[in-house]
């Protein structure tokens, strides 16, 4: 069966774009091996400057020097000296050389790069022309198919969406969680300082630890059921996990105005601080599922992107 105009030209920018990505690939290991070579470079620099310092080090002290040693062993000691010198100022010039090479075979090829994002687009365009052309042909068959692998895509790119915006607000509970937590811990460790004595500080502290775990409960609540409504939609998906929505029962219960004692007080903080614990840590495991889901998804997603390319370009 003879191309159509459109696959010509997909078939002509295929072409040209994998010879791009193979130049760009090359300029990628430039790259790399540049900046070992900066590196190396740079310390031979500082080795050379070393070198060069004990030559004139050496050179000052050499009338010095004759009260203590011959004037035999300074001319031995300074031509060893110099001769290390002279070996790492040999290294140096040939690594720079061939960074200076490196660079420009980098540069060069880096030019021809200037068109590859230009290319892309213009093949991407391609594939949409080739995907109306298919859609409007009389071959049934391959409509249908392409059509399957556009829903599948939409699916779970949607899906995608979904998961990213559960995750989002799963999060920000997960953050609330832990401050009412750290309040409630700072309330519990007042809480036996007043137990044990009339101590004012301690009960101040105390009650501002709860104010504070009980005003960032309230926050915490409103998010544990947007991310439970978030949940909701995924279900919805037939995502293949489920929520025990008994965990996000209302906290703020268990805090009251006028408790008996300061023992049934830290009872009560305890309780609660266990509950919230525990809260926290479904959360965290719906999260590991959902990223998981997520990774599984997009894999799923790469598959078939690859797959609707292979179709537009045949």
């Amino acid at each position: 069966m003879s191309l159509t105009t459109v696959q010509k030209s997909i078939k002509e920018a295929l072409e040209a774009h994998l010879a791009l990505k193979h130049v760009k690939s090359h300029v990628d290991e430039i790259e790399i091996r540049l900046a070992e070579a900066y590196q190396k470079i740079k310390n031979l620099d500082q080795l050379v400057e070393k070198e060069l310092r004990d030559i004139e080090d050496l050179e000052k002290i050499g009338l010095k020097s004759l009260f203590h040693r011959t004037l035999g062993d300074m001319e031995k000691q300074l031509e060893k000296e110099r001769q290390e010198y002279l070996e790492i100022s040999l290294k140096y010039n040939e690594y720079k050389k061939s960074i200076e090479l490196m660079e420009f075979e980098r540069d060069l090829l880096s030019k021809k790069l200037g068109n590859i994002d230009e290319l892309k687009h213009k093949l991407d365009a391609l594939k949409k022309e080739r995907e109306a052309e298919i859609l409007l042909s009389e071959n049934n068959a391959v409509k249908n198919d392409l059509r399957i692998l556009i829903h599948e895509i939409d699916v779970s790119i949607a899906l995608n969406k979904e998961l990213d915006e559960a995750i989002s607000e799963g999060k920000k509970a997960v953050k609330l969680l832990l401050v009412v937590i750290n309040y409630l811990k700072k309330a519990g460790e007042w809480g036996r300082w007043d137990m044990y004595g009339d101590n004012r500080r301690a009960g101040y502290l105390k009650r501002q630890s709860i104010e504070n775990a009980r005003r960032n409960l309230s926050q915490a609540q409103h998010q544990l059921n947007l991310f439970t409504r978030e949940l909701k939609d995924l279900g919805e998906n037939n995502i293949k996990f489920k929520v025990d929505t008994i965990h996000f029962n209302k906290f703020t219960d268990f805090f009251f105005d006028n408790l008996i004692s300061d023992w049934i007080i830290q009872q009560r903080i305890k309780s609660t601080l266990n509950n919230i614990e525990s809260t926290h840590d479904h959360v965290r495991r719906i999260l590991l599922s959902l990223q998981q889901e997520k990774d599984s998804n997009m894999n799923n997603l790469n598959v078939l992107n690859n797959g609707k390319d292979a179709f537009l370009t045949e």
